[in-house]
């Protein structure tokens, strides 16, 4: 289980790992202002983890910015036939609960009748991100094509 992620971080991650252009993906990732950790008030170490993020997210090839299908979703993901449409959440100020709250309904306003799209939601991998993600049910997850995954510095897990 992994340390304190923010949500740059997340997408990293999740790319290199899930999605690796090496494999065949293309990646678009979209990153706002706090993200960037652009105004408002952040943690003293958020501005530089997350420029690391972003600048190895485009040394990986992902393109940075809104999708030209799926606008400002957090991550698509394409290859072949294959595409995900992913929300992610990092460590915020935010209630866990209310964060897979966010992710999900903007996963579900994204979501398209297309059998050929899967959706996805990512957190960082610890134990209370994992008991939120637990919450979902499997018949739900299965109905929408929605995967969960967890993610580390070190690799993904797929609940």
């Amino acid at each position: 289980m992994g340390v304190d992620m923010y949500q740059l971080e997340v997408k990293r991650y999740l790319a290199e790992y899930q999605f690796p252009p090496t494999d065949g993906w293309t990646i678009t990732v979209d990153v706002d202002s706090m993200e960037r950790a652009e105004g408002g008030q952040h943690r003293d170490d958020k501005r530089e983890r997350a420029w690391c993020a972003e600048k190895r997210l485009k040394e990986i090839g992902a393109t940075i910015g809104p999708h030209p299908d799926f606008g400002r979703a957090d991550l698509v993901a394409m290859r072949d036939a294959e595409t995900f449409v992913v929300e992610a959440e990092g460590e915020s100020s935010k209630q866990k609960s209310t964060a897979l709250y966010s992710a999900l309904g903007q996963v579900i306003l994204l979501m398209r009748e297309n059998a050929c799209i899967r959706y996805g939601i990512a957190f960082p991998d610890t134990r209370d991100w994992e008991r939120q993600l637990e919450k979902i049910p499997r018949f739900i997850r299965d109905r929408l094509s929605l995967t969960c995954w967890l993610v580390s510095k070190t690799g993904v897990r797929q609940l």
